[in-house]
């Protein structure tokens, strides 16, 4: 048998443990830790030793020092996660003061927060989900709220699950996602909301407030005068046409996403991309978009579809990046060179899905943070607000 001890323990000193813990052979009465003591043997050693053996299996009562064992040194043990009270130590803010920063709560200044956060990155510390949803139930949780027509395993929805869950982690929340289906009963089951793929006069918008549930809406939603974060599209598809007009194209197809049901923010990337394409005298045109199963058929099957366009379209910009490839994946298929012959541009950046194709980028990581710095104003009453997130165009060799 071999036993592992830490910190390392001497011959001699496994050999009096297994003395004084051996029934058959004892050399004096069961309490004799004492002569352990008098030895200058370290009592808490001691015990740990015998914790070693019984963690072994080892039947203490039948050892003797005739038994062979052999000592290995063990690794070292993993150092202990950080907790609220070492921060607090390390920061000399009390551990109230330290759960209302990572809240984000607005009793507490920036520059707290910011000293908070420096000492938390510091020490690793990060805080217990299960202990806050112990500790606050529902409210504990965040939902996100799917649209309608919204697939939980969409690209775009994984990225923003992912980077929600992430910074939500960090400050110690959960994310639940929420089927538009399982919106009504989810209401009582968080403490905040989240909602994506916004209609105008969104009725899930409306039950939040029906029943004071805070809440932040990503899109747009032009009747919405609650919380909302939205991407520039409107510029973002301007920054399309630009480009397409910069690089000599004379010709522009623009095909839409929109559909019924769909978020009103994708209609906005097509009707921009249409004014700016006829300022700059590209004969923008609408493609009619066949409507399938996934976005990137629907480009695939619109562009089969519209083929007879495509002999005098010179570029395509599509509203999103999964349209794009699917409308690039047909235009290879009928032979037309890409970019040569057509030029093609998507919205969104999809990271490794839009590897190689020209597009407009999303910030997914500031998308979250500002959607739960949002959702912390609205839990706590303040005024709602709107904001616009910057975007960038990302020249790749689709065009």
């Amino acid at each position: 048998m071999i036993l592992a001890f830490y910190p390392p323990i001497s011959d001699a000193f496994k050999t009096t443990v297994l003395r004084h813990v051996s029934y058959l052979r004892p050399p004096s009465k069961p309490d004799s830790i004492d002569e352990v003591v008098a030895c200058n043997f370290n009592v808490s050693a001691y015990i740990d030793c015998v914790q070693n053996f019984l963690v072994a299996g080892c039947d203490l009562r039948a050892l003797n020092t005739d038994t062979n064992f052999k000592c290995e040194k063990m690794k070292p043990r993993k150092k202990l996660k950080p907790t609220l009270a070492d921060v607090a130590a390390a920061s000399g803010f009390s551990t109230a003061t330290i759960s209302r920063a990572l809240r984000g709560d607005n009793a507490v200044t920036p520059d707290t927060r910011t000293a908070v956060l420096d000492v938390c990155a510091k020490l690793g510390y990060k805080p217990s989900i299960g202990g806050r949803i112990l500790a606050q139930g529902a409210s504990a949780f965040v939902g996100l709220s799917l649209g309608q027509t919204d697939n939980s395993t969409a690209r775009y929805v994984s990225l923003l699950h992912q980077a929600l869950s992430q910074q939500l982690t960090e400050i110690g929340w959960a994310l639940r996602l929420v089927n538009s289906k399982d919106f009504n009963e989810s209401l009582s089951e968080v403490g905040a909301m989240i909602i994506i793929g916004t209609v105008d006069h969104d009725p899930r918008i409306e039950l939040c407030i029906k029943n004071s549930v805070p809440h932040v809406a990503i899109g747009y939603d032009k009747y919405n005068q609650g919380f909302s974060v939205l991407p520039d599209d409107d510029e973002g598809a301007r920054l399309v046409a630009r480009h397409f007009a910069k690089t000599g194209r004379k010709n522009m197809a623009i095909m839409p996403s929109r559909r019924d049901g769909d978020t009103e923010d994708i209609s906005i990337r097509a009707t921009a991309c249409l004014d700016e394409g006829r300022r700059l005298n590209l004969s923008p045109k609408i493609l009619p978009t066949i409507n399938t199963i996934t976005s990137t058929l629907d480009g695939y099957r619109s562009v089969i579809a519209a083929l007879e366009d495509f002999k005098t379209i010179d570029c395509l910009f599509c509203e999103t990046d999964e349209q794009a490839l699917g409308a690039q994946a047909a235009l290879v298929d009928s032979g037309f060179r890409v970019p040569e012959d057509i030029a093609i541009a998507g919205f969104d950046d999809l990271p490794e899905l839009s590897a190689g194709l020209t597009t407009v980028k999303q910030d997914f990581s500031l998308l979250a943070a500002t959607v739960l710095r949002l959702v912390e104003k609205a839990r706590q009453g303040e005024q709602p607000t709107q904001v616009i997130l910057p975007v960038e165009l990302v020249v790749r060799a689709s065009g």
